[in-house]
This record gives structure tokens, sequence and C-alpha cells, in this order.
């Protein structure tokens, strides 16, 4: 999935899917040949439950979550 399709998916801009990545939130998500993002099933599970932090009250300053 393409990070047009995940930024609408999950209602977050590109440029925040990017920050995520970059701060280690979300694991280094592969690149196709191209060098574009392809997010699997389990980033966007990753994205899903960054959302629900954050929805819950959680700083996305805490990365170490069991």
């Amino acid at each position: 999935m393409m990070i047009a399709e995940v930024s609408e998916k999950f209602d977050l801009s590109q440029d925040t899917l990017r920050y995520y990545e970059r701060i280690g939130l979300i694991p280094s998500v592969n690149r196709n040949k191209s060098g574009i993002r392809d997010y699997t099933e389990e980033d966007c599970k990753w994205v899903e439950f960054i959302k629900c932090m954050r929805s819950a009250g959680l700083p996305i300053e805490i990365r170490n979550y069991p």
C-alpha cells in the first residue's frame, strides 16, 4: 500500500507518516524498486496502534511499548 493510500485510510498526512517513521514509532517501511514506500499490513497495524494511543491522550514520545 502506498503512502497516499495509508494517509487517506488513517486520515493522517503523508508528512506525519514520514515523521512517525523517522522518529522510530513505525519500523522502517520497505520501499519498492523506485524507492517509494510500500506499507505492509503490519506497518498499517503500527499506524492504527499509534492513532489509538494518540486518541487515548498518550504522547508520541513514549516509544517503548511492550
